[in-house]
């Protein structure tokens, strides 16, 4: 079985329901291995960036346990990149005033950076409050996971661009070209991504050469993730 999970932007009180969700539904005869993708945009907005980054740290494999083995992966969205820069300290001024703009004050808050703490300091205030296990699967995320005929991805990719040349900067944050191309598109694979919530918020968005699994949980309350076994898909949805 192979699912993804899109972005929870700090909704653990939904991550949690939808990793037990995804760990009941592998407990089925046939499932021998289970990948599980975070898409990214684990943090920011939401009130509970610590709490979902421990979720997503543990991954499904803390749900199964020894029940089966689970291949965990997280990948790479543009807010978590300025938390990975800050565990990096290669966090600079500019993208602490852009991550501010972005949501980022819930997130300092959640990861018990003292208030009042200065833009300069706050690289090194990061690293000394959050846990240990935590900054290291954030410095692990990966750009993009391909599986068979699947890209999983953050963003998107840009059509323009060769397959195996798309850039961290494209792939955590590229909107159009990529959600609406102008030209047919050129791969054979279908991108399972997040990033940009569509109309209807709630919903997943289906096309061609994409799949959507941003629901805008920090707004709709609605987190959405999409389960894969064989050439059959379905959607799981966590509400509250």
């Amino acid at each position: 079985m192979i699912c993804a999970i899109g972005d929870v932007h700090g909704r653990a009180d939904l991550l949690d329901p939808l990793l037990e969700t995804l760990a009941d539904d592998a407990r089925v005869p046939g499932v021998s291995h289970v990948t599980c993708v975070f898409l990214g945009d684990l943090i920011d907005r939401g009130d509970q960036s610590l709490e979902a980054l421990g979720l997503a740290a543990g991954g499904l494999g803390a749900y199964l346990g020894d029940r089966l083995p689970v291949d965990d992966v997280l990948l790479l969205g543009n807010h978590d990149a300025w938390l990975k820069a800050a565990f990096e300290d290669t966090l600079t001024p500019e993208m602490v005033d852009l991550w501010a703009a972005n949501g980022g004050q819930p997130t300092w808050r959640s990861l018990r950076v003292p208030p009042m703490t200065p833009p300069g300091k706050l690289a090194d205030a990061l690293r000394k409050s959050v846990p240990d296990f935590v900054q290291e699967a954030v410095r692990g995320m990966q750009g993009c996971r391909q599986i068979g005929d699947y890209l999983f991805v953050h963003a998107g990719i840009d059509p323009r661009r060769p397959f195996d040349d798309q850039p961290l900067e494209v792939v955590t944050w590229i909107r159009d070209p990529f959600l609406h191309p102008a030209e047919p598109w050129p791969f054979d694979t279908v991108v399972i991504h997040g990033h940009s919530p569509e109309d209807p918020l709630e919903e997943p968005t289906v096309e061609r050469h994409r799949i959507n699994l941003d629901t805008g949980a920090v707004f709709t309350g609605v987190l959405t993730a999409i389960e894969m076994r064989n050439d059959l898909y379905r959607f799981v949805q966590a509400k509250g």
